[in-house]
């Protein structure tokens, strides 16, 4: 895995969706916007739907987590090209885990943020959004 286009791909994903964010009105007031585009072939994604969750409840969370994890350990066995026992491939494996989650957490505070938002007030200003997850291989 190189480390470098890892952190130029994170910063390429990172800075529209912040921008699509602050520029998104109230989730209330329209549909969710899907962007698609061509994936490199040295590229990995994974997308964690939640919609069917009431992420406002611990118990709704805690299966989003467990969601994401599942996501990690499979993006992660393709990034790296599975687990051969090695110790690089190990230590490979901890840093790419290490920086999915990275990308995951802020994406998961806000989607329990808006839940808890809707649950007290009815609305939130945080949009709609799915988890995705994208690392080089």
């Amino acid at each position: 895995m190189n480390y470098g286009k890892l952190l130029s791909m994170m910063a390429a994903v990172a800075i529209p969706a912040g921008g699509l964010v602050l520029m998104a009105p109230p989730a209330s007031a329209r549909a969710p916007i899907v962007v698609s585009a061509p994936v490199p072939a040295d590229i990995v994604t994974r997308h964690i739907g939640y919609a069917d969750l009431n992420l406002a409840s611990s118990a709704g969370e805690m299966a989003l987590k467990g969601r994401v994890r599942g996501a990690i350990a499979s993006l992660c066995g393709e990034a790296i090209g599975g687990n051969d026992g090695r110790l690089t491939t190990r230590l490979n494996d901890r840093y790419c885990r290490s920086a999915a989650w990275t990308q995951a957490t802020p994406q998961i505070d806000r989607a329990v943020e808006r839940a808890h938002e809707i649950a007290s007030t009815g609305t939130s200003t945080i949009a709609a959004a799915g988890i995705a997850i994208v690392l080089p291989k």
